[in-house]
């Protein structure tokens, strides 16, 4: 008998630590942005800027790594990147 109250409370804390993690991951969601350059590199940084200008616009926080890719210049000669990256509140 005791170990069946024992398996019984285990599963309930497990239901509720469940619950609370599932609450947890509902407040993130992706930040999406793009930055243009004459070059690779700065078409890189303009990126990144405007990814942590948008997390903070949004009240949240950057989680994880920011995913960065740029595409070929395009016909004014500007290098186009594209960034993406999780943001939690």
């Amino acid at each position: 008998m005791k170990a069946m109250h024992r398996f019984v409370v285990g599963a309930a804390v497990a239901g509720i630590a469940l619950v609370a993690g599932t609450a947890a991951q509902a407040a993130c969601s992706t930040v999406s942005v793009k930055g243009e350059a004459l070059t690779k590199e700065i078409a890189q940084e303009v990126t990144k800027m405007n990814l942590e200008f948008a997390v903070m616009a949004k009240g949240a926080k950057a989680a994880g790594k920011a995913a960065v890719k740029c595409a070929a210049p395009g016909p004014l000669l500007l290098t186009s990147c594209t960034g993406k990256q999780r943001a939690c509140s």
